[in-house]
C-alpha cells in the first residue's frame, strides 16, 4: 500500500509505519515502531481526494486490544492548497497539500484530530457543568490538605464570606476565622483525618476576619469526609457546610413555646390546686355540718332545711369536681392505672349506687350482665365506675316519669361493648356532638340540673383507657342509648358481684386515742371536733400551724396514735410536717391522715408515695372519715 494519511491517535502508539511514510518522513526502518509518537500514517495522491474514497487506517495496537480498526469515510476537496475542513464520524480535523519530495509529488497528508475528541468535549462539558453545580450550591464545599490549609473552594463560599477565591486558598481556620470557632472546626478535621470516616457536625458560625457570633443559633450543618489514596490512607479533606440557621431558630422558637406552655400548666395547675383549695374549705364546713345536722336530732323543717344545704353543697362539689378532672385530662390523666379489670364489677357496683335515686323517681332499672361475666377489660376500675354513675345518673335524669333504664353488654372478639338504654325524649342528630363538648347543655336540658361537663369528662376518660364511648341510636320519643366499648383482656377472672356496702361501725366507746389535728381554719377543726365528739375517750389535740403541731407531736412522743393534716398550712406544707414526722424516731411510724381541700389527682399521687395512711378530700363525707379513723387506730393498738 503506497498511499497514506495521516491520523493522531494518542491512545495508540506506533507498531508499523508503511515504506511511503517512512520515505515522506525520512524514518529509517523500525524507528517509527513502538516510539510512542501515537500516529499511524499513510500517503493519498491528490486524485483519491477528487471523489468520494473510504480510506482504511490499517495499523497495529497495542497488545490490549490487537482487533481494534479505524474506519472513515473522508469527504474532502483540495483547493489551491489551502486548509480545507473534512468530515469523519467521531473525528475532525483538517486537510492541507504539502511540498513533498518529487517521488512523492502530489500527495497530501490528512492530519486527524485525536481519536476521543468527541469524548473529550462531552467530558468537558460535563464537568463545566459539575462546576457550575459546585459553584452556584447554596452550600459550603471545600478541600483542605492535612494541615487544614484550604486547597479548593466553591465560589459560594467566597460570595458567602464577601472574599476572593484567592484570598481563600493557601490559609487556614486559623488564619481566617476567629480562634475559639478555628479550634472547633479544627478539632472536627482531625477527627476525620484520624478516624478516617466521615462524620456530620454542627459548628458555629463566624464571619472571616470578624468575632464569632454572639447568636447561638447561626450554625453551619457540616459533612466532613477524608480523601483517600489508593493506599487507603487520608490525603486531604473534603466538606459540604450547609446552613442551617433558620432550622435551629424554629427549633429555638419551639423550645421557648414548650417552655411557655409548661410554665402556663405549671400556673394552670397551681391556680387550679388553691382554687380548688378555696372552694372546698369553705365547703367542707357546709356539708359536714349540714351531714351533722341530719344526721341528728332535729325536727323535721331542720331536716329538710340540712337536706337543702347537703344538695346545694353537693351540686358545688360536683362542679369543682368536674372541672378540676377536665383539667386533669388534658394533662394527660397523671395516675390513671390500666390494668385487666373485672368486666362487671365497676358497671355493678354504679347500679347498686344508682339504684336507690331511681326508685325516688319511679323509674325501672334492669340489666343484664351475662357477656361480662368471667371476663376482664383493660381500664382504670375507679374511674370506669365514675364513667358508668354519670351515664345512669343522665339516664334518669332526661328519663320520662315512669321511665326505665336497661344495661346490657355485649361481647365481641376483642372489645367488649356496654349498652345503657333510656326511655327519655331521645337526642335530635344536629345535638349530640353539643353533648360532648365542654359545657355544652341541649336547649331541651334548660330546668335540668348539670354543668354540661359529665358526657365530656366520661368520653375523654374512655379513651384515655383506650376505649370509646358514644351514642349507638336515639329517636326522638324513643329514647336513647349510649355505649362504652373497651378492649377484651386475655385472662379471665371469675365473676365479681359486690355486695351492697356495709353501714359505718357505730362509735366505740371504748376506743381511747390521743389525736393530732394539724388544721390553720377554725371552722375545719371545730367541724372534725363535732365529728369525733362521739368517741367519749378520744382526746382530740388541735394545733393552728405546721411548726406548732411537730412541736406538740415532739411532746407526745409515743403517746401520739394518729396525725389528722391539712396541706395548705400558713407557716408551711403537709408535706414538709410529714417528712418532719418520718425523720423523728419516736414519731416515724406515726400514721397519717391528710384532710385537704386539694383534689388534684397528681398531688394525690405524690402525698400517697410519702406512706400516709389515707388521704380524704375536702368537703369530707361523714361516715368515709369516721371509718378512716377508726381502721387507723386499730391497727395502730
Amino acid at each position: 500500500m503506497t498511499d497514506g494519511t495521516r491520523a493522531s491517535v494518542p491512545d495508540l502508539a506506533v507498531f508499523e509505519a508503511l515504506p511511503a511514510a517512512c520515505a515522506l518522513f525520512a524514518w529509517r526502518s523500525g524507528e517509527a515502531s513502538g516510539t510512542g509518537r501515537r500516529e499511524v500514517v499513510l500517503l493519498a495522491t491528490n486524485a483519491a481526494f477528487e471523489r468520494h474514497v473510504d480510506v482504511d487506517l490499517a495499523f497495529l495496537v497495542d497488545e490490549e486490544d490487537l482487533s481494534a480498526r479505524l474506519s472513515a469515510v473522508v469527504e474532502a476537496a483540495l483547493v489551491d492548497g489551502q486548509w480545507r475542513n473534512i468530515t469523519l464520524p467521531g473525528y475532525s480535523g483538517r486537510l492541507r497539500a504539502n511540498t513533498l519530495p518529487a517521488s512523492a509529488a502530489g500527495a497530501v497528508v490528512v492530519e486527524f484530530a485525536e481519536r476521543h475528541q468527541f469524548d473529550e468535549v462531552a467530558l468537558r462539558s460535563r464537568v463545566d457543568q459539575l462546576q457550575d453545580l459546585v459553584d452556584n450550591s447554596t452550600a459550603l464545599m471545600y478541600v483542605k490538605d492535612l494541615d487544614g490549609r484550604y486547597l479548593i473552594v466553591n465560589d459560594y463560599f467566597a460570595r458567602r464570606f464577601g472574599v476572593q477565591p484567592s484570598e481563600i486558598v493557601g490559609k487556614s481556620d486559623h488564619d481566617l476565622f476567629p480562634q475559639s470557632s478555628a479550634a472547633v472546626y479544627s478539632d472536627h478535621d482531625r477527627d476525620v483525618v484520624s478516624l478516617g470516616v466521615s462524620v456530620e457536625v454542627e459548628e458555629p458560625f463566624a464571619p472571616i476576619g470578624g468575632e464569632t457570633d454572639v447568636d447561638d443559633d447561626r450554625r453551619w450543618l457540616s459533612i466532613k469526609f477524608p480523601l483517600l489514596d489508593a493506599a487507603g490512607k487520608p490525603y486531604a479533606l473534603g466538606a459540604i457546610s450547609t446552613d442551617i440557621t433558620d432550622r435551629k431558630r424554629a427549633e429555638s422558637a419551639a423550645r421557648i413555646a414548650m417552655h411557655e406552655a409548661e410554665r402556663a400548666n405549671q400556673s394552670k395547675s397551681e391556680f387550679l390546686s388553691r382554687i380548688s383549695h378555696e372552694l372546698r374549705t369553705p365547703l367542707n364546713a357546709i356539708i359536714g355540718f349540714a351531714q351533722l345536722m341530719h344526721d341528728g336530732s332535729v325536727t323535721p323543717s331542720q331536716l329538710e332545711g340540712s337536706q337543702h344545704i347537703l344538695d346545694a353543697g353537693r351540686h358545688l362539689l360536683s362542679l369543682v369536681n368536674d372541672v378540676l378532672d377536665i383539667t386533669w385530662i388534658d394533662a394527660g390523666a397523671p395516675g390513671l392505672v390500666l390494668q385487666n379489670i373485672s368486666a362487671v364489677e365497676p358497671i355493678h357496683e354504679a347500679l347498686q349506687l344508682i339504684r336507690p335515686i331511681a326508685r325516688a323517681d319511679d323509674i325501672e332499672v334492669a340489666s343484664d350482665l351475662h357477656d361480662a361475666l368471667f371476663r376482664t377489660v383493660v381500664g382504670d376500675g375507679q374511674r370506669l365506675r365514675q364513667v358508668f354513675l354519670n351515664l345512669l345518673s343522665n339516664a334518669i335524669k332526661f328519663n320520662s316519669r315512669n321511665g326505665a333504664i336497661r344495661v346490657t353488654c355485649k361481647a365481641g372478639d376483642e372489645r367488649l361493648r356496654y349498652l345503657v338504654t333510656d326511655t327519655g325524649r331521645g337526642i335530635r342528630d344536629d345535638e349530640r356532638e353539643l353533648l360532648f363538648t365542654p359545657f355544652g347543655r341541649l336547649p331541651s336540658s334548660a330546668g335540668i340540673e348539670g354543668t354540661g361537663l359529665g358526657l365530656a369528662l366520661s368520653k375523654r376518660l374512655v379513651e384515655e383507657m383506650g376505649g370509646e364511648l358514644g351514642i349507638e341510636h336515639s329517636a326522638l320519643g324513643e329514647g336513647t342509648t349510649f355505649y362504652v366499648e373497651l378492649t377484651l383482656a386475655e385472662e379471665p377472672v371469675a365473676a365479681i358481684v359486690p355486695e351492697s356496702p356495709a353501714p359505718v361501725d357505730p362509735p366505740d366507746d371504748g376506743l381511747a386515742a390521743t389525736v393530732l389535728h394539724i388544721e390553720d381554719t377554725h371552722a375545719n377543726l371545730r367541724l372534725v371536733e363535732h365529728i369525733l365528739s362521739r368517741y367519749e375517750k378520744l382526746d382530740l389535740i388541735p394545733a393552728t400551724s405546721g411548726s406548732a403541731g411537730i412541736t406538740a407531736a415532739r411532746a407526745l412522743g409515743s403517746d401520739l396514735d394518729l396525725v389528722l393534716l391539712d396541706l395548705n398550712l400558713s407557716d408551711m406544707t403537709g408535706a414538709d410536717v410529714i417528712s418532719a414526722l418520718r425523720a423523728d424516731p419516736v414519731l416515724h411510724d406515726v400514721p397519717v391522715i391528710v384532710l385537704s381541700a386539694d383534689a388534684t389527682p397528681a398531688h394525690i399521687a405524690h402525698l400517697l408515695s410519702m406512706d400516709i395512711a389515707e388521704y380524704l378530700t375536702k368537703p369530707l363525707d361523714l361516715h368515709r372519715f369516721l371509718e378512716a379513723v377508726r381502721s387507723a387506730l386499730v391497727a395502730r393498738r
